[in-house]
């Protein structure tokens, strides 16, 4: 399929803690990501739970905890990182969100996926 590069939002539209939901292809089907701003540093990870591979968002684009500290999985409850994507409680406790590459391109942010 060779790369994607999928320009989510502008920059300065996603504040602190907030999170932007994108669609991209796979060989299979249509997939969804998620960028979120944490720290003032952007993340991007593939919108899929590493238990079982079911979308993550309460509603949607609703990826955090009720603390806001954490990603959590709407199914199971799993909690991951916001900064590296380990999952820290619940199945599947030591595993990681899959990252996708994220960086800002003249304002915009900008996820580049390599099939």
């Amino acid at each position: 399929m060779g790369e994607q590069r999928i320009i989510v939002c502008r920059a300065d539209a996603l504040g602190e803690k907030e999170t932007a939901k994108f669609t991209f292809n796979t060989p299979s089907a249509p997939r969804e990501g998620f960028v979120i701003r944490y720290q003032g540093k952007l993340f991007a990870y593939r919108n899929e739970c590493r238990h079982i591979p079911m979308t993550m968002d309460w509603v949607e684009n609703r990826f955090l905890s009720r603390d806001r500290c954490y990603i959590q999985c709407a199914t199971h409850g799993a909690l991951y990182r916001i900064d590296s994507g380990l999952c820290i409680g619940g199945p599947p406790s030591g595993e990681f969100l899959r990252a996708l590459n994220v960086e800002i391109e003249d304002g915009d942010i900008v996820v580049t996926i390599a099939e």
